[in-house]
């Protein structure tokens, strides 16, 4: 019997290992495509920023420096705008993966749980049946 239930809980032991396992996954592929995200914006600003320093050190009166100002106000809503909707989009598709993922996990899991259950089940049932046979061997003698 002590083995059935070491089985039991190996069977749950190794079903937490997965998930774990699955989340540190998840949050690393979640941690890369914000990083990498982030990298691209931060370059493209840092171009941006640049072009517009320059702008300025060329421009010639009040008015050179309110369209440079314009125009940098313009590429910072623009790569802001771009930034925020590419990381949803990579969120969103992490998510929809991720569902995916844990649904096949958790077939997955609840298959193999109904296996090792019904494996304990047998055990006992063929342990209870011996234990049965011994007992009317014992009474009729």
């Amino acid at each position: 019997m002590p083995s059935a239930i070491t089985d039991t809980f190996s069977t749950f032991n190794g079903s937490f290992v997965r998930m774990l396992d699955w989340n540190r996954s998840m949050f690393e592929k979640t941690w890369r495509a914000t990083h990498e995200e982030s990298l691209r914006f931060i370059n493209r600003r840092l171009e941006h920023n640049a072009r517009t320093l320059q702008s300025l050190r060329d421009s010639q009166g009040v008015s050179g420096l309110l369209a440079a100002e314009q125009d940098w106000l313009v590429d910072a809503a623009r790569d802001y705008v771009e930034t925020g909707e590419k990381l949803r989009g990579r969120l969103l598709e992490l998510a929809t993966t991720g569902v995916q993922e844990v649904a096949e996990q958790g077939r997955a899991t609840s298959e193999s749980f109904r296996a090792a259950a019904t494996e304990v089940a047998d055990k006992s049932r063929r342990a209870a049946e011996r234990a049965a046979e011994n007992a009317q061997r014992q009474a009729a003698e």
